[in-house]
């Protein structure tokens, strides 16, 4: 059985820097890596932030089940290679709304999902300032897509606030208390 902690939340809501933080607290995690076919952003790293294939690529690695889970999202593919899990250790990543409704599906994983709720002001501010030239539009369309993808969730959560009150030590332990509660472990 793969143990699995799926963080959601809307774009720049602080989940890449939680999960980080969280990885870096507790080494004996395993922090998964997802595959995508969207191009890398500045700041990202090929094998270090996602494994960035061809649709082709992609595709194969679906049709010769390799994914534990994948899903179109805003006409990108991104998607759970299996061997990017380890069956000994707590499994921590990023996933989408429709990501955990597949993992759901997935008689092999036991699941915690952690939604990270930030204001939409400080999403804001966080999209235009983590790029060297933000694309307006962009950060629109990833906005009036979550407003949409997040309207229904039809899954069991636990909401984390990502709030200028709070500190990022102060999400990672609250992940972490319930990470613990879930999994009875750190």
């Amino acid at each position: 059985m793969y143990k699995v902690v799926a963080f959601i939340g809307k774009s720049a809501s602080g989940k890449d820097t939680i999960v980080n933080k969280f990885c870096e607290k507790h080494k004996q995690v395993h922090k998964k890596i997802s595959t995508t076919t969207r191009p890398p952003r500045d700041y990202e790293k090929d094998g270090v932030d996602y494994y960035f294939v061809s649709g082709e690529e992609f595709a194969e690695k679906v049709l010769n089940f390799e994914m534990v889970e994948a899903c179109d999202f805003r006409d990108w593919f991104y998607g759970t290679e299996l061997k990017a899990l380890d069956e000994n250790k707590i499994n921590v990543g990023i996933f989408t709304p429709d990501g955990v409704r597949a993992l759901r599906e997935d008689n092999r994983i036991e699941l915690l999902v952690i939604y990270v709720v930030s204001p939409r002001k400080t999403r804001l501010i966080r999209s235009l300032q983590r790029e060297e030239s933000p694309d307006i539009d962009e950060i629109f369309r990833r906005y009036k897509a979550d407003e949409e993808d997040f309207s229904e969730l039809d899954f069991e959560f636990y909401p984390i606030a990502n709030t200028e009150k709070n500190s990022i030590d102060d999400l990672v332990d609250r992940a972490s208390r319930l990470v613990i509660e879930k999994f009875g472990q750190k």
